[in-house]
């Protein structure tokens, strides 16, 4: 069988190592965090597929791309074109959805084009367009042997000419009568051509030519034809802008029917607007709710944002945008006109009669007031910061014209099976595969749809199988986790169909219930069917169990790692002695942390939240005990994130003054008092600039920057800790500005990273690496090993605790320079519990923890366990949302959500121990942690 074959790999940490990996085949990569899965797989694997993919390209594009880094490698052969699927969302546009990630949207607004029907907005009934071949047929058809008019409108307003000069135009084509109608619709003929008419000149309000007056019947079809045409053809020549070609037809008895060319209603002549596929899209001005221009909601001022702290009064700041240093002038005119009109500056807002609270924010004729001072930034928003400013107090409200759904409104009234677009983009993915299963189309929509509708079912279904049946088409992608975004592109990929490719996953069980893994295994089963070539960076038992492939890296992190353990089939892998990862998969003892025992009912310190419904919450109450560590799990899209990082968090921060957030809805929260803070650790990135690093995150960097200023060479130079410093100009390199690379803008591709020529990513100037520790410059230092620094930075304590922090959360494999960009989303969250445990108390604090196993080894899990009992030994409290089976096991308490995802889901299946729960016949989680545990 034929396999990639890659040798020489010295990228990063790899030690000069070779690998083979069948084509066609499932290949996982496991080991430690940091033992070079990454390396391997992304950037040599990925990155020598997409280079060779680039050499194809244009020299245009070339000359920018030949400087992009090429894997560290001796050689490689029969490499596929490569395409990687990385957890990590890094959608941040509003205009991205679910909907347009999976190309589904695109497919529901061509099948809209091609078989809807438009509706009249006022009379519900269908709109449809009359050929003169059609309108012949269908007044024969409803007016049969009766007599009557056919009639062109020239209404008021729109004439090409107006008054004496339309009449003699009039009667220089032809026409010698025109006519009105009463209000019972009976004709009231006017000879146009009459001296005396003439004289009197044409109605000034709208009017109606004289095409025809006939029988229609039978005889006079052909004749019945010809007037309809001449009707089609005036009525577009006599009025300015008009497109639609009409007609009216009037019976002798007072019946009439609206005729149009274009799509309209036969009763009132309402035309539709053109359907094209670009009327449904948001992205489109011709599709674009006017109001919001495709958002789905409008800016405005945030009363929350611009008042965070209602408890503050006003000489305290509670007014933020009056605090600001550029303000001074309208914080003194604030102040003068509270004491001219007696509203007190030392009583809190929320204490303030509402009256007063209005006049500050509304204004006056004396006072401008809070909209005021917006409405005057209004005007200057040319300036970027001024833009800035605004944009800090505004939030969005839903649209009032479009309620959300970006289009413009006349895309209601456009419809299959009586559901407009919008309807359906706004209906889970479960709920979208059962409206395509029981739609109602005519014989001719089915004809035309046909290869659309199939499209649409396959790709619904890939996306159910992935374990995302919870999402909607119209939920934003920067919405998403990382692992749902990763599922979504894993789905439209499926979809695709590509063969005789690579792909390179990372983590795709990530966030997945283990319910989820078996439908998500079986996709990636689907992909390789194809005939592709699977490589899966994985450390799920579930998905490396079926494997064809192992390769594992190891033996430790870092400058430990960087071999390779173990590569061959599966089955040898599960046999083997030297692989840590297969003696945890097989191994039958589970280990647990003893559980110390809680009654809920009787326990203490807990926080009770009531009458929680935010998004698919039910009107629930939870209650949390304190100093334990409580587990909140259930399927994916059952409402844990909602509860604790929507709900929980933000409350508790806001109650404690420690940030202002958006809270879902809820009743009450009792036991606040037992807290005296509360830190949300989630997987964002620890600093948004390129020079964050662990050693500048954990504050260690300043005691570094100062021991190499006392350096006696250092003195004589006159150099300060400043010098030292990457964030300010001095010592850093004047080329990268510190970050040791540069960033090549290719506008019509992704940015294209190079290290930089002038300090060879060293970051500094050369007369600063000059500056010796030790033996080591500041770079040296920087590109150590947690561990090796450690045992260099042993004689200085104040350096050397943070580190030991590092060390103890697993982390002692990072550089301690290493950007923080580079870090996942399990080693930010890792350093961030890490600066926890640095600090001097933990006591009273609540700690909520998000998915805290994502990329971490079997033995890295029992190390993250003993720091998470670590911290509650100190007088913390835990909360982790975790679906990880070793988590959920060694858990005080545990709350499992569900019993389903989206609508299905928001209720508390669950409270109690995990042996509790084992018990519990409706606990999906229960059912596979007995599974898991082997328990009878």
């Amino acid at each position: 069988m034929k396999s990639i074959h890659v040798w020489g790999i010295k990228q990063n940490n790899l030690k000069n190592i070779e690998v083979k990996i069948p084509l066609g085949e499932i290949t996982v990569i496991c080991g430690p965090s940091g033992s070079g899965k990454s390396s391997l797989a992304f950037e040599t694997l990925f990155a020598e597929g997409q280079r060779r993919f680039i050499e194809s390209m244009s020299n245009y594009a070339r000359q920018f791309l030949n400087k992009a880094p090429k894997p560290d490698i001796e050689g490689i052969n029969n490499i596929p074109p490569a395409i990687s699927i990385e957890q990590k969302n890094t959608i941040k546009s509003s205009r991205s959805t679910v909907g347009t990630t999976t190309e589904l949207i695109d497919y529901l607004r061509l099948l809209y084009e091609k078989i809807a029907t438009p509706y009249c907005p006022e009379h519900h009934t269908p709109m449809t367009r009359q050929s003169t071949t059609e309108a012949t047929d269908l007044i024969l058809e409803k007016f049969k042997d009766k007599r009557g008019y056919i009639l062109v409108e020239i209404p008021k307003e729109g004439r090409v000419v107006d008054g004496k000069k339309l009449h003699a135009l009039l009667l220089q084509d032809g026409y010698l009568r025109a006519a009105t109608l009463s209000s019972k619709l009976a004709v009231e003929i006017i000879e146009i051509s009459e001296p005396a008419q003439i004289k009197k000149g044409l109605p000034k309000d709208s009017f109606y030519i004289v095409i025809d007056r006939l029988q229609f019947s039978g005889d006079e079809k052909g004749r019945l034809t010809d007037s309809l045409t001449q009707a089609y053809d005036t009525s577009i020549k006599y009025i300015i802008g008009q497109n639609a070609r009409r007609a009216l037809i009037i019976t002798s008895d007072g019946e009439q029917l609206k005729l149009c060319e274009e799509i309209s209603c036969a009763i009132c002549g309402k035309v539709s607007p053109q359907i094209t596929s670009k009327l449904f899209a948001f992205n489109s001005p011709i599709g674009a709710c006017p109001k919001c221009k495709g958002f789905g909601n409008i800016l405005e001022l945030d009363e929350n944002k611009v008042i965070p702290n209602s408890n503050l009064s006003i000489s305290e700041g509670a007014i933020n945008p009056f605090t600001m240093p550029s303000a001074e002038q309208d914080k003194k005119a604030l102040f003068a006109y509270c004491k001219k009109q007696k509203i007190s500056l030392q009583a809190s807002w929320k204490d303030l009669p509402k009256v007063q609270r209005d006049l500050l924010w509304n204004g006056s004729k004396e006072f401008f007031g809070v909209k005021g001072l917006f409405e005057y930034l209004e005007q200057m928003k040319y300036k970027m910061h001024v833009r800035v400013f605004i944009s800090r107090y505004r939030s969005g409200s839903l649209c009032p014209e479009c309620h959300g759904s970006r289009l413009r409104k006349e895309v209601q009234n456009i419809l299959i099976d009586k559901k407009p677009i919008t309807y359906l983009s706004a209906l889970t993915i479960d709920k979208l595969q059962e409206f395509f299963e029981n739609v109602k189309l005519t014989a001719y929509q089915e004809e035309v749809a046909g290869e659309v509708l199939k499209q649409v079912k396959s790709r619904l279904n890939f996306l159910m199988r992935v374990g995302v049946s919870y999402l909607t088409l119209d939920r934003e992608t920067r919405t998403l986790s990382g692992g749902e975004y990763q599922r979504l592109i894993l789905a439209n990929q499926l979809g695709m169909g590509l063969s005789q490719t690579l792909y390179v996953l990372d983590e795709p069980t990530v966030g997945l219930h283990p319910r989820d893994n078996d439908r998500l295994i079986s996709i990636l089963k689907d992909l390789k069917n194809l005939g592709n070539t699977l490589v899966i960076v994985e450390h799920d038992h579930d998905v490396i169990k079926n494997a064809e492939n192992i390769i594992e890296m190891g033996p430790g992190s870092g400058y430990l790692g960087g071999e390779v353990v173990f590569a061959g089939k599966a089955d040898e892998f599960f046999k083997s002695k030297n692989s840590n990862t297969a003696q945890y998969i097989m191994t039958s003892s589970h280990k647990f942390i003893q559980p110390k025992p809680v009654d809920i009912t009787k326990f203490k310190y807990k926080i009770e939240l009531t009458g929680c419904e935010g998004n698919n919450l039910k009107k629930i109450d939870v209650a949390i005990p304190l100093n334990r560590l409580v587990v909140v799990t259930g399927v994916s899209g059952s409402g844990k994130s909602t509860l604790i990082t929507k709900t929980l968090y933000p409350a508790l921060a806001k109650k404690l003054e420690i940030d202002f957030l958006p809270i879902q809805k809820f009743s009450k929260i009792y036991g606040d008092e037992s807290i005296k803070n509360v830190l949300l650790v989630d997987q964002s990135a620890i600093g948004k600039s390129a020079r964050s690093s662990p050693i500048t995150y954990l504050k260690a960097f300043d005691n570094i920057r100062n021991l190499m200023a006392s350096v006696p060479e250092a003195k004589q130079r006159g150099y300060t800790p400043g010098t030292f410093s990457l964030n300010v100009d001095g010592g850093r390199c004047p080329s990268c500005r510190g970050t040791g690379f540069e960033e090549i803008d290719m506008q019509f591709m992704d940015n294209v990273i190079i290290p930089c020529d002038v300090c060879d990513s060293k970051k500094y100037r050369q007369e600063i690496l000059e500056i010796m520790l030790n033996g080591k410059n500041v770079h040296q230092i920087l590109s150590m090993t947690v561990a090796e620094a450690m045992n260099f930075f042993v004689a200085h304590p104040n350096i050397r605790k943070p580190l030991s922090v590092l060390k103890e959360v697993g982390l002692d494999y990072l550089t301690l320079g290493q950007p923080a960009s580079t870090l996942s989303g399990g080693e930010s969250q890792r350093l961030k519990i890490a600066k926890e445990l640095s600090q001097v108390s933990q006591k009273s604090t609540l700690y909520i923890l998000d998915e805290p196993t994502t990329g971490l080894h079997f033995k890295e899990i029992e190390l993250l366990m003993n720091v998470l009992h670590k911290l509650i030994e100190a007088g913390g409290s835990v909360v982790v949302v975790e679906h990880n089976m070793d988590v959920i096991k060694n858990a005080d308490y545990v709350i499992d959500m569900g019993p389903d995802a989206g609508a299905a889901g928001g209720e508390v299946v669950f409270a109690g121990s995990p042996m509790e729960m084992i018990k519990a016949k409706k606990s999906l989680t229960g059912q596979y942690l007995k599974r898991y545990l082997g328990v009878n």
